[in-house]
Protein backbone atom coordinates (compact mmCIF):
# COMPACT_ATOMS: atom_id res chain seq x y z
CA UNK A 1 0.00 0.00 0.00
CA UNK A 2 3.06 2.25 -0.32
CA UNK A 3 1.62 3.96 -3.38
CA UNK A 4 -1.53 4.70 -1.39
CA UNK A 5 0.55 6.28 1.32
CA UNK A 6 2.41 8.38 -1.22
CA UNK A 7 -0.91 9.61 -2.58
CA UNK A 8 -1.84 10.91 0.85
CA UNK A 9 1.43 12.71 1.54
CA UNK A 10 1.45 16.45 1.82
CA UNK A 11 1.61 18.30 -1.48
CA UNK A 12 3.43 21.47 -0.45
CA UNK A 13 2.96 22.72 -3.98
CA UNK A 14 2.07 26.33 -3.35
CA UNK A 15 4.09 29.37 -2.53
CA UNK A 16 2.88 31.99 -0.06
CA UNK A 17 -0.22 33.74 -1.35
CA UNK A 18 -0.61 37.43 -1.94
CA UNK A 19 -3.91 37.08 -0.11
CA UNK A 20 -4.06 33.94 2.04
CA UNK A 21 -7.85 33.78 1.99
CA UNK A 22 -7.99 33.53 -1.81
CA UNK A 23 -6.96 30.49 -3.81
CA UNK A 24 -4.34 32.25 -5.90
CA UNK A 25 -1.06 30.42 -6.29
CA UNK A 26 2.49 30.81 -7.50
CA UNK A 27 5.10 28.07 -7.65
CA UNK A 28 8.37 28.22 -5.77
CA UNK A 29 11.49 29.06 -7.68
CA UNK A 30 13.79 26.90 -5.57
CA UNK A 31 13.49 23.21 -4.72
CA UNK A 32 10.71 21.05 -6.15
CA UNK A 33 7.69 21.94 -4.03
CA UNK A 34 6.83 18.34 -3.12
CA UNK A 35 10.37 17.85 -1.78
CA UNK A 36 10.76 20.73 0.68
CA UNK A 37 13.31 19.69 3.25
CA UNK A 38 11.96 19.04 6.76
CA UNK A 39 15.18 20.47 8.15
CA UNK A 40 14.68 23.86 6.52
CA UNK A 41 10.89 24.12 6.68
CA UNK A 42 8.68 24.85 9.73
CA UNK A 43 10.91 27.69 10.90
CA UNK A 44 8.85 30.85 10.38
CA UNK A 45 5.27 32.06 10.09
CA UNK A 46 5.83 32.34 6.35
CA UNK A 47 6.30 28.57 6.33
CA UNK A 48 3.06 28.19 8.26
CA UNK A 49 1.25 30.46 5.80
CA UNK A 50 2.58 28.41 2.90
CA UNK A 51 1.40 25.15 4.46
CA UNK A 52 -2.02 26.55 5.35
CA UNK A 53 -2.40 27.94 1.84
CA UNK A 54 -1.73 24.46 0.54
CA UNK A 55 -4.64 23.18 2.63
CA UNK A 56 -7.02 25.83 1.31
CA UNK A 57 -5.93 25.34 -2.30
CA UNK A 58 -7.62 21.94 -2.42
CA UNK A 59 -10.99 23.63 -2.00
CA UNK A 60 -10.49 25.26 -5.40
CA UNK A 61 -9.69 22.07 -7.28
CA UNK A 62 -11.86 21.64 -10.31
CA UNK A 63 -12.16 22.06 -14.02
CA UNK A 64 -10.18 25.11 -15.14
CA UNK A 65 -9.07 26.09 -11.66
CA UNK A 66 -5.55 26.17 -13.05
CA UNK A 67 -5.87 25.30 -16.75
CA UNK A 68 -8.54 24.76 -19.37
CA UNK A 69 -7.42 21.17 -19.90
CA UNK A 70 -7.88 20.15 -16.26
CA UNK A 71 -11.29 18.41 -16.34
CA UNK A 72 -12.40 17.82 -12.78
CA UNK A 73 -16.11 18.24 -12.24
CA UNK A 74 -17.23 17.93 -8.62
CA UNK A 75 -14.56 20.13 -7.08
CA UNK A 76 -14.41 23.84 -6.30
CA UNK A 77 -16.31 25.94 -8.82
CA UNK A 78 -17.34 22.74 -10.62
CA UNK A 79 -19.28 21.45 -7.60
CA UNK A 80 -22.57 21.82 -9.50
CA UNK A 81 -21.77 18.46 -11.07
CA UNK A 82 -23.13 16.82 -7.90
CA UNK A 83 -26.60 17.94 -8.96
CA UNK A 84 -26.17 15.78 -12.05
CA UNK A 85 -26.52 12.79 -9.71
CA UNK A 86 -29.96 14.02 -8.65
CA UNK A 87 -33.28 14.80 -10.31
CA UNK A 88 -32.28 18.46 -10.59
CA UNK A 89 -29.76 18.32 -13.43
CA UNK A 90 -28.27 16.38 -16.32
CA UNK A 91 -24.53 16.12 -17.01
CA UNK A 92 -24.19 16.50 -20.77
CA UNK A 93 -20.46 15.72 -20.89
CA UNK A 94 -18.27 12.83 -19.82
CA UNK A 95 -16.30 15.07 -17.46
CA UNK A 96 -15.24 13.05 -14.42
CA UNK A 97 -17.73 10.30 -15.33
CA UNK A 98 -20.69 11.84 -13.51
CA UNK A 99 -22.94 10.75 -16.37
CA UNK A 100 -21.85 7.13 -15.88
CA UNK A 101 -22.37 7.31 -12.13
CA UNK A 102 -25.84 8.86 -12.54
CA UNK A 103 -27.01 5.80 -14.49
CA UNK A 104 -25.69 3.25 -11.99
CA UNK A 105 -22.68 2.45 -14.12
CA UNK A 106 -20.27 2.97 -11.26
CA UNK A 107 -17.66 0.31 -10.59
CA UNK A 108 -14.37 0.12 -8.74
CA UNK A 109 -12.55 1.08 -11.94
CA UNK A 110 -14.89 3.82 -13.24
CA UNK A 111 -12.38 6.52 -12.44
CA UNK A 112 -13.17 10.21 -12.65
CA UNK A 113 -14.96 11.34 -9.50
CA UNK A 114 -15.29 7.73 -8.32
CA UNK A 115 -11.54 7.65 -7.73
CA UNK A 116 -10.82 11.37 -7.31
CA UNK A 117 -13.32 11.66 -4.49
CA UNK A 118 -11.07 9.30 -2.58
CA UNK A 119 -7.60 10.28 -3.75
CA UNK A 120 -7.86 14.09 -3.71
CA UNK A 121 -9.64 14.05 -0.35
CA UNK A 122 -6.72 12.15 1.15
CA UNK A 123 -4.21 14.48 -0.45
CA UNK A 124 -6.00 17.37 1.24
CA UNK A 125 -6.15 15.49 4.54
CA UNK A 126 -2.43 14.74 4.31
CA UNK A 127 -1.70 18.45 3.85
CA UNK A 128 -3.76 19.24 6.94
CA UNK A 129 -2.13 16.46 8.99
CA UNK A 130 1.32 17.73 8.06
CA UNK A 131 0.53 21.23 9.28
CA UNK A 132 -1.10 20.03 12.51
CA UNK A 133 1.85 17.77 13.32
CA UNK A 134 4.58 20.35 12.67
CA UNK A 135 3.38 23.87 13.37
CA UNK A 136 4.37 23.77 17.05
CA UNK A 137 7.97 23.68 15.81
CA UNK A 138 7.59 27.34 14.81
CA UNK A 139 8.34 28.92 18.20
CA UNK A 140 8.32 32.46 16.80
CA UNK A 141 4.51 32.26 16.59
CA UNK A 142 2.32 32.67 19.65
CA UNK A 143 0.46 29.64 20.98
CA UNK A 144 -2.80 31.37 20.14
CA UNK A 145 -1.74 31.78 16.50
CA UNK A 146 -0.52 28.19 16.27
CA UNK A 147 -3.83 26.98 17.69
CA UNK A 148 -5.73 29.04 15.12
CA UNK A 149 -3.73 27.58 12.23
CA UNK A 150 -4.36 24.10 13.61
CA UNK A 151 -8.04 24.89 13.92
CA UNK A 152 -8.26 25.97 10.26
CA UNK A 153 -6.46 22.82 9.16
CA UNK A 154 -8.67 20.62 11.35
CA UNK A 155 -11.76 22.31 9.92
CA UNK A 156 -10.61 21.60 6.36
CA UNK A 157 -9.71 18.04 7.35
CA UNK A 158 -13.24 17.59 8.70
CA UNK A 159 -14.65 18.95 5.43
CA UNK A 160 -12.89 16.19 3.46
CA UNK A 161 -13.53 13.37 5.89
CA UNK A 162 -17.23 14.25 5.82
CA UNK A 163 -17.22 14.00 2.03
CA UNK A 164 -15.40 10.66 2.23
CA UNK A 165 -17.93 9.18 4.67
CA UNK A 166 -20.82 10.40 2.51
CA UNK A 167 -19.34 8.75 -0.56
CA UNK A 168 -17.60 5.62 0.72
CA UNK A 169 -18.86 4.98 4.26
CA UNK A 170 -16.02 3.31 6.16
CA UNK A 171 -12.70 4.91 5.20
CA UNK A 172 -9.13 4.86 6.55
CA UNK A 173 -8.80 7.33 9.41
CA UNK A 174 -5.42 8.93 9.87
CA UNK A 175 -4.97 12.03 12.01
CA UNK A 176 -1.21 12.31 11.63
CA UNK A 177 1.24 12.02 8.74
CA UNK A 178 1.65 8.48 7.47
CA UNK A 179 5.02 6.80 7.30
CA UNK A 180 6.42 3.68 5.69
CA UNK A 181 6.01 1.70 8.90
CA UNK A 182 4.03 -1.51 9.10
CA UNK A 183 1.09 0.14 10.86
CA UNK A 184 0.70 2.67 8.05
CA UNK A 185 0.99 0.07 5.33
CA UNK A 186 -1.63 -2.13 7.01
CA UNK A 187 -4.14 0.64 7.61
CA UNK A 188 -7.70 -0.59 7.06
CA UNK A 189 -11.07 1.09 6.62
CA UNK A 190 -12.25 2.61 9.90
CA UNK A 191 -15.95 2.23 10.74
CA UNK A 192 -17.93 5.27 9.64
CA UNK A 193 -19.15 5.94 13.17
CA UNK A 194 -15.56 6.31 14.38
CA UNK A 195 -14.69 8.63 11.51
CA UNK A 196 -17.73 10.78 12.33
CA UNK A 197 -16.52 11.00 15.93
CA UNK A 198 -13.16 12.28 14.67
CA UNK A 199 -14.91 14.79 12.39
CA UNK A 200 -16.94 16.13 15.29
CA UNK A 201 -13.81 16.36 17.45
CA UNK A 202 -12.11 18.42 14.75
CA UNK A 203 -15.11 20.71 14.42
CA UNK A 204 -15.36 21.14 18.20
CA UNK A 205 -11.70 22.13 18.33
CA UNK A 206 -12.18 24.49 15.42
CA UNK A 207 -15.26 26.14 16.93
CA UNK A 208 -13.32 26.73 20.15
CA UNK A 209 -10.11 28.10 18.59
CA UNK A 210 -11.36 29.98 15.50
CA UNK A 211 -12.38 33.65 15.74
CA UNK A 212 -16.07 34.33 16.24
CA UNK A 213 -16.41 36.78 13.38
CA UNK A 214 -17.96 37.03 9.93
CA UNK A 215 -16.34 35.14 7.08
CA UNK A 216 -13.50 36.83 5.19
CA UNK A 217 -11.85 33.84 3.52
CA UNK A 218 -10.51 31.95 6.52
CA UNK A 219 -12.61 29.43 8.43
CA UNK A 220 -14.39 30.95 11.43
CA UNK A 221 -16.29 29.60 14.44
CA UNK A 222 -19.69 29.90 12.77
CA UNK A 223 -18.55 27.78 9.82
CA UNK A 224 -17.28 25.05 12.15
CA UNK A 225 -20.60 25.04 14.01
CA UNK A 226 -22.46 25.01 10.71
CA UNK A 227 -20.55 21.97 9.49
CA UNK A 228 -21.13 20.30 12.85
CA UNK A 229 -24.85 20.89 12.38
CA UNK A 230 -24.70 19.22 8.97
CA UNK A 231 -22.76 16.23 10.30
CA UNK A 232 -25.19 15.77 13.19
CA UNK A 233 -28.18 16.14 10.86
CA UNK A 234 -26.76 13.51 8.51
CA UNK A 235 -26.21 11.26 11.54
CA UNK A 236 -29.88 11.79 12.54
CA UNK A 237 -28.89 13.36 15.85
CA UNK A 238 -31.75 15.80 15.55
CA UNK A 239 -31.76 17.48 18.96
CA UNK A 240 -27.99 18.03 18.91
CA UNK A 241 -28.16 19.38 15.37
CA UNK A 242 -30.90 21.84 16.32
CA UNK A 243 -28.99 22.99 19.38
CA UNK A 244 -25.80 23.55 17.37
CA UNK A 245 -27.60 25.50 14.65
CA UNK A 246 -29.26 27.58 17.35
CA UNK A 247 -25.85 28.64 18.66
CA UNK A 248 -25.00 30.05 15.22
CA UNK A 249 -28.35 31.84 15.08
CA UNK A 250 -28.02 33.27 18.59
CA UNK A 251 -24.44 34.48 18.11
CA UNK A 252 -25.73 36.60 15.22
CA UNK A 253 -22.57 36.80 13.15
CA UNK A 254 -24.41 35.95 9.92
CA UNK A 255 -27.69 36.95 8.32
CA UNK A 256 -29.79 36.53 5.18
CA UNK A 257 -28.33 38.70 2.43
CA UNK A 258 -30.82 41.33 1.27
CA UNK A 259 -28.85 42.59 -1.73
CA UNK A 260 -30.37 40.14 -4.21
CA UNK A 261 -30.49 36.34 -4.34
CA UNK A 262 -28.53 36.18 -7.61
CA UNK A 263 -25.67 38.21 -6.20
CA UNK A 264 -24.94 35.57 -3.59
CA UNK A 265 -23.32 33.68 -6.45
CA UNK A 266 -21.34 36.33 -8.32
CA UNK A 267 -19.00 39.22 -7.63
CA UNK A 268 -19.10 41.85 -6.28
CA UNK A 269 -22.14 40.66 -4.29
CA UNK A 270 -20.06 37.93 -2.67
CA UNK A 271 -17.57 40.37 -1.20
CA UNK A 272 -18.09 40.72 2.57
CA UNK A 273 -21.44 39.00 2.16
CA UNK A 274 -23.10 38.43 5.57
CA UNK A 275 -24.72 35.16 4.47
CA UNK A 276 -21.65 33.34 3.11
CA UNK A 277 -20.04 31.22 5.82
CA UNK A 278 -17.46 29.19 3.86
CA UNK A 279 -16.41 29.06 0.23
CA UNK A 280 -13.76 28.23 -2.34
CA UNK A 281 -12.35 31.64 -3.25
CA UNK A 282 -11.07 32.55 -6.69
CA UNK A 283 -8.91 35.42 -7.86
CA UNK A 284 -7.98 35.48 -11.57
CA UNK A 285 -5.62 35.10 -13.31
CA UNK A 286 -3.70 32.76 -11.01
CA UNK A 287 -6.70 30.79 -9.75
CA UNK A 288 -9.96 31.28 -11.58
CA UNK A 289 -13.43 29.79 -11.43
CA UNK A 290 -14.82 27.63 -14.25
CA UNK A 291 -18.39 28.89 -13.77
CA UNK A 292 -19.07 30.83 -16.98
CA UNK A 293 -16.89 28.70 -19.21
CA UNK A 294 -18.32 25.41 -17.96
CA UNK A 295 -21.96 26.19 -17.33
CA UNK A 296 -22.55 28.75 -20.08
CA UNK A 297 -20.05 27.96 -22.87
CA UNK A 298 -19.70 24.18 -22.55
CA UNK A 299 -23.25 23.71 -21.21
CA UNK A 300 -22.06 20.73 -19.17
CA UNK A 301 -24.78 21.02 -16.51
CA UNK A 302 -28.36 21.26 -17.75
CA UNK A 303 -31.19 21.67 -15.21
CA UNK A 304 -34.03 19.21 -15.62
CA UNK A 305 -37.70 20.04 -16.03
CA UNK A 306 -38.37 18.27 -12.73
CA UNK A 307 -36.55 21.08 -10.95
CA UNK A 308 -38.16 23.84 -13.02
CA UNK A 309 -41.65 22.49 -12.39
CA UNK A 310 -41.00 22.25 -8.65
CA UNK A 311 -40.86 26.05 -8.25
CA UNK A 312 -44.18 27.21 -6.83
CA UNK A 313 -46.31 30.01 -8.20
CA UNK A 314 -46.16 33.30 -6.30
CA UNK A 315 -49.25 32.33 -4.32
CA UNK A 316 -47.18 29.58 -2.70
CA UNK A 317 -48.97 26.74 -4.47
CA UNK A 318 -47.78 24.00 -6.79
CA UNK A 319 -48.24 24.99 -10.42
CA UNK A 320 -50.75 22.14 -10.80
CA UNK A 321 -52.96 23.80 -8.19
CA UNK A 322 -52.28 27.53 -8.53
CA UNK A 323 -54.83 29.81 -10.16
CA UNK A 324 -52.16 32.39 -11.04
CA UNK A 325 -50.02 29.96 -13.04
CA UNK A 326 -50.35 30.33 -16.81
CA UNK A 327 -49.05 27.41 -18.90
CA UNK A 328 -48.67 29.78 -21.86
CA UNK A 329 -46.33 31.98 -19.81
CA UNK A 330 -44.84 29.33 -17.55
CA UNK A 331 -42.05 31.45 -16.05
CA UNK A 332 -44.24 34.34 -14.93
CA UNK A 333 -45.87 34.55 -11.51
CA UNK A 334 -43.40 32.01 -10.15
CA UNK A 335 -41.13 31.94 -7.13
CA UNK A 336 -38.57 34.67 -7.99
CA UNK A 337 -35.73 32.25 -7.32
CA UNK A 338 -36.64 30.45 -10.55
CA UNK A 339 -35.51 33.35 -12.74
CA UNK A 340 -32.37 33.77 -10.63
CA UNK A 341 -31.42 30.11 -10.92
CA UNK A 342 -32.58 28.84 -14.33
CA UNK A 343 -31.87 30.10 -17.83
CA UNK A 344 -34.79 29.35 -20.17
CA UNK A 345 -35.66 30.35 -23.72
CA UNK A 346 -35.34 34.11 -24.26
CA UNK A 347 -33.22 34.91 -21.20
CA UNK A 348 -30.24 37.05 -22.12
CA UNK A 349 -27.02 35.13 -21.73
CA UNK A 350 -25.10 38.35 -22.23
CA UNK A 351 -26.07 42.00 -21.88
CA UNK A 352 -27.99 42.52 -25.13
CA UNK A 353 -31.04 40.99 -26.81
CA UNK A 354 -28.83 39.32 -29.41
CA UNK A 355 -27.56 36.99 -26.70
CA UNK A 356 -31.02 35.58 -25.89
CA UNK A 357 -30.83 31.89 -25.09
CA UNK A 358 -32.25 29.57 -27.76
CA UNK A 359 -32.04 25.96 -26.51
CA UNK A 360 -32.87 24.48 -29.92
CA UNK A 361 -30.20 26.42 -31.77
CA UNK A 362 -27.66 25.56 -29.07
CA UNK A 363 -28.58 21.89 -28.82
CA UNK A 364 -29.67 22.01 -25.19
CA UNK A 365 -32.03 19.06 -25.22
CA UNK A 366 -33.82 19.80 -21.95
CA UNK A 367 -34.30 23.48 -22.73
CA UNK A 368 -32.54 24.90 -19.67
CA UNK A 369 -29.12 26.06 -18.47
CA UNK A 370 -28.00 27.34 -15.07
CA UNK A 371 -28.27 31.04 -14.40
CA UNK A 372 -27.00 30.72 -10.85
CA UNK A 373 -23.23 31.40 -10.75
CA UNK A 374 -23.36 32.98 -14.23
CA UNK A 375 -22.09 36.50 -14.92
CA UNK A 376 -23.62 37.94 -18.12
CA UNK A 377 -20.77 40.40 -18.50
CA UNK A 378 -18.48 37.45 -19.37
CA UNK A 379 -20.52 36.64 -22.51
CA UNK A 380 -19.51 35.46 -25.06
CA UNK A 381 -17.58 32.87 -23.11
CA UNK A 382 -14.86 30.48 -24.27
CA UNK A 383 -12.21 28.18 -22.87
CA UNK A 384 -10.22 31.31 -22.08
CA UNK A 385 -12.91 32.84 -19.84
CA UNK A 386 -11.61 33.45 -16.34
CA UNK A 387 -14.40 33.89 -13.82
CA UNK A 388 -14.07 35.13 -10.26
CA UNK A 389 -17.23 33.72 -8.69
CA UNK A 390 -16.48 32.00 -5.38
CA UNK A 391 -18.17 28.63 -4.85
CA UNK A 392 -20.24 28.78 -1.67
CA UNK A 393 -20.07 25.60 0.41
CA UNK A 394 -22.08 26.90 3.38
CA UNK A 395 -24.38 29.87 3.89
CA UNK A 396 -26.71 31.07 6.59
CA UNK A 397 -29.89 30.07 4.75
CA UNK A 398 -28.72 26.45 5.06
CA UNK A 399 -28.27 26.90 8.81
CA UNK A 400 -31.86 28.12 9.14
CA UNK A 401 -33.23 25.26 7.06
CA UNK A 402 -31.17 22.68 8.96
CA UNK A 403 -32.46 24.12 12.22
CA UNK A 404 -36.05 23.86 11.00
CA UNK A 405 -35.48 20.27 9.86
CA UNK A 406 -33.71 19.17 13.04
CA UNK A 407 -36.36 20.75 15.29
CA UNK A 408 -39.16 19.15 13.31
CA UNK A 409 -37.56 15.70 13.30
CA UNK A 410 -36.76 15.82 17.00
CA UNK A 411 -40.09 17.10 18.33
CA UNK A 412 -42.37 18.16 15.50
CA UNK A 413 -43.01 21.70 14.25
CA UNK A 414 -42.85 24.70 16.56
CA UNK A 415 -42.83 28.45 16.11
CA UNK A 416 -39.03 28.76 16.15
CA UNK A 417 -38.64 26.20 13.35
CA UNK A 418 -41.32 27.87 11.25
CA UNK A 419 -39.76 31.29 11.86
CA UNK A 420 -36.35 30.02 10.71
CA UNK A 421 -37.77 28.74 7.43
CA UNK A 422 -39.76 31.94 6.92
CA UNK A 423 -36.59 34.02 7.21
CA UNK A 424 -35.38 32.27 4.07
CA UNK A 425 -38.67 32.77 2.23
CA UNK A 426 -38.91 36.43 3.21
CA UNK A 427 -35.64 37.48 1.55
CA UNK A 428 -36.27 40.97 0.12
CA UNK A 429 -36.32 39.92 -3.53
CA UNK A 430 -38.09 36.60 -2.90
CA UNK A 431 -40.96 37.23 -0.47
CA UNK A 432 -42.80 33.98 -0.99
CA UNK A 433 -45.89 33.40 1.20
CA UNK A 434 -44.90 32.54 4.75
CA UNK A 435 -45.71 29.26 6.45
CA UNK A 436 -48.33 29.77 9.12
CA UNK A 437 -47.75 27.86 12.34
CA UNK A 438 -50.76 26.31 14.00
CA UNK A 439 -51.59 23.26 16.02
CA UNK A 440 -52.86 21.59 12.86
CA UNK A 441 -49.46 21.63 11.12
CA UNK A 442 -48.20 18.08 11.34
CA UNK A 443 -44.65 16.81 11.43
CA UNK A 444 -45.06 15.13 8.03
CA UNK A 445 -46.54 18.25 6.47
CA UNK A 446 -43.77 20.47 7.77
CA UNK A 447 -41.15 17.91 6.65
CA UNK A 448 -42.46 18.19 3.09
CA UNK A 449 -42.37 22.00 3.30
CA UNK A 450 -38.77 21.98 4.56
CA UNK A 451 -37.59 19.53 1.91
CA UNK A 452 -39.20 21.57 -0.83
CA UNK A 453 -37.64 24.76 0.52
CA UNK A 454 -34.18 23.15 0.57
CA UNK A 455 -34.58 22.07 -3.03
CA UNK A 456 -35.54 25.55 -4.20
CA UNK A 457 -33.28 27.68 -2.02
CA UNK A 458 -30.18 25.51 -2.56
CA UNK A 459 -30.86 24.48 -6.17
CA UNK A 460 -27.75 23.73 -8.26
CA UNK A 461 -25.46 24.23 -5.26
CA UNK A 462 -24.38 20.59 -5.07
CA UNK A 463 -26.73 19.74 -2.20
CA UNK A 464 -29.66 17.79 -3.66
CA UNK A 465 -27.84 14.47 -4.19
CA UNK A 466 -26.63 14.36 -0.59
CA UNK A 467 -30.02 15.46 0.74
CA UNK A 468 -31.80 12.68 -1.14
CA UNK A 469 -29.32 10.14 0.19
CA UNK A 470 -29.68 11.17 3.83
CA UNK A 471 -33.48 11.28 3.50
CA UNK A 472 -33.44 7.72 2.16
CA UNK A 473 -35.23 8.89 -1.00
CA UNK A 474 -32.48 8.59 -3.60
CA UNK A 475 -33.57 5.30 -5.21
CA UNK A 476 -37.26 6.21 -5.21
CA UNK A 477 -36.57 9.54 -6.89
CA UNK A 478 -33.88 8.54 -9.34
CA UNK A 479 -35.66 5.47 -10.64
CA UNK A 480 -38.40 7.83 -11.88
CA UNK A 481 -35.98 10.25 -13.54
CA UNK A 482 -35.15 10.45 -17.24
CA UNK A 483 -32.51 12.55 -18.94
CA UNK A 484 -33.22 14.82 -21.93
CA UNK A 485 -31.37 12.41 -24.21
CA UNK A 486 -33.97 9.75 -23.41
CA UNK A 487 -31.82 7.66 -21.08
CA UNK A 488 -33.37 6.52 -17.84
CA UNK A 489 -31.63 6.97 -14.55
CA UNK A 490 -31.10 3.92 -12.38
CA UNK A 491 -30.06 3.75 -8.77
CA UNK A 492 -29.07 0.39 -7.33
CA UNK A 493 -29.11 -0.01 -3.56
CA UNK A 494 -25.37 -0.70 -3.53
CA UNK A 495 -24.72 2.72 -5.08
CA UNK A 496 -25.54 4.41 -1.76
CA UNK A 497 -21.85 3.90 -0.97
CA UNK A 498 -19.27 4.08 -3.74
CA UNK A 499 -16.46 1.61 -4.36
CA UNK A 500 -12.99 2.83 -3.46
CA UNK A 501 -10.44 2.80 -6.31
CA UNK A 502 -9.65 -0.82 -7.15
CA UNK A 503 -5.97 0.09 -7.40
CA UNK A 504 -6.00 0.76 -3.64
CA UNK A 505 -7.45 -2.66 -2.90
CA UNK A 506 -5.02 -4.40 -5.24
CA UNK A 507 -2.03 -2.63 -3.74
CA UNK A 508 -3.15 -3.54 -0.23
CA UNK A 509 -3.48 -7.22 -1.19
CA UNK A 510 -0.03 -7.22 -2.78
CA UNK A 511 1.43 -6.04 0.53
CA UNK A 512 -0.50 -8.57 2.59
CA UNK A 513 -2.91 -6.00 3.98
CA UNK A 514 -6.12 -7.90 4.62
CA UNK A 515 -7.61 -4.98 6.58
CA UNK A 516 -8.32 -2.89 3.49
CA UNK A 517 -11.36 -4.24 1.66
CA UNK A 518 -13.60 -3.11 -1.19
CA UNK A 519 -17.02 -1.60 -0.50
CA UNK A 520 -19.68 -4.36 -0.21
CA UNK A 521 -21.40 -5.02 -3.53
CA UNK A 522 -18.35 -4.19 -5.63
Amino acid sequence: MKNSIKKTYLYLSLAALASLGSCTKDFLNKNPTDKISESTFWKTQTDADLALSGCYEFLCRGYNSTSSSNARGGWGGASMFWDGLSDDAFVSSTSNNFNIISRSGISSTTGGMQSEGYEISYQAIAACNKLIANIDRITSMSQQDRDRYKAEARFIRAHYYFLLTNLYGDVPLTLEPLGMDDASIRLGRTPKTNVIEAILADLDYASEKLPNTGYKGHAVRGAALGYKTKVLLTSKKWAEAAATAKIVMDENKFSIYQGGYRDLFRKPGQNNNPEIMFSARFLPPNMYSPADMMYSYLKTIQPLGYLVDSYYAIDGKDIKESTVYDAKNPYENRDPRLKSTIMYRGVWRGTTASSAFDPVAEGVLGGFLPRKYINESKWPTSYATQSDQDWVFLRYADILLMYAEAKNESAGPDQTAVDALNKVRSRADVKMPLVQFSGSLTKNEFRDIIRHERRIELALEGQRYFDLKRWGMIKEVMDKTKDPDGASRLFMARDTLWPVPQSEVDMAKSLGNDNFKQTPGF
